[in-house]
């Protein structure tokens, strides 16, 4: 009799043990079950999110610009128009002279490489240049790509009284060549009178006549 109530004990407590196990595994499994769709929607809200933030753009290099470096050996492949402007000059004679043949490209090489010809510019009121085409006459403008000093060149064939005030203003008689030269601010300026024609060199780079004696003596040799 005691044996057959102790297995009935041991019976019943197994099947206890059984239900209160089952009874985790369900609780286990609901809670399971509570938590899969919280980390689903927790995905879901990320993606959401990080679709919505820019992505951060590749940083792009600065534009590069194109400069004109000097050449190896001087070009004359183009052949840039000299400036020209109304004449106040009225009894002027037109030049018909271009800005290498005034001087070639192969001379300014020879006087420094750096020197590149401008295809055209407009010169300072008042200025050599400009006063060179009031009277129907041609102005160039040589500019050196490293340092960005000019070399302004031009040529013209003023009226018989227009000469001879512009001599009078040229300065004092230059040393090496014929011509004049003279200083104004940071300027120095040459000039040749050849005949009917007259001819101003002007730069910051010269300092002296003897700066300019190979270019005005270029220049003069264009003119005969």
């Amino acid at each position: 009799m005691v044996a057959a109530v102790l297995f009935g004990v041991h019976d019943t407590a197994g099947s206890l043990h059984r239900i209160v196990c089952r009874g985790r595994e369900n609780r286990t499994m609901a809670l399971r079950l509570r938590v899969i769709p919280a980390v689903i929607a927790l995905s879901a809200s990320a993606l959401l999110l990080t679709a919505c933030v820019p992505t951060e753009s590749e940083p792009t290099s600065p534009t590069s610009t194109r400069t004109s470096a000097p050449s190896s050996t001087p070009s004359d492949s183009s052949t840039p128009e000299p400036s020209s402007s109304a004449s106040s000059d009225p009894e002027a004679t037109a030049v018909n002279l271009a800005c290498t043949d005034l001087i070639t490209p192969q001379a300014m090489y020879d006087f420094n490489p750096n020197f590149l010809l401008l295809n055209s510019f407009t010169p300072a009121a008042g200025s050599p240049a400009a006063t060179a085409l009031a009277s129907k006459g041609v102005a160039c403008r040589w500019e050196n790509s490293t340092s960005g000093v000019t070399i302004d060149v031009s040529v013209a064939q003023p009226s018989p009284a227009n000469v001879d005030s512009l001599k009078s203003k040229a300065g004092g008689k230059a040393a090496g060549f014929d011509g004049y030269f003279a200083v104004s601010g940071d300027t120095g300026t040459a000039q040749v009178f050849d005949g009917a024609y007259w001819a101003t060199l002007s730069s910051q780079a010269f300092f002296e006549a003897g700066d300019v004696v190979e270019l005005a003596a270029d220049v003069r040799a264009a003119l005969e």
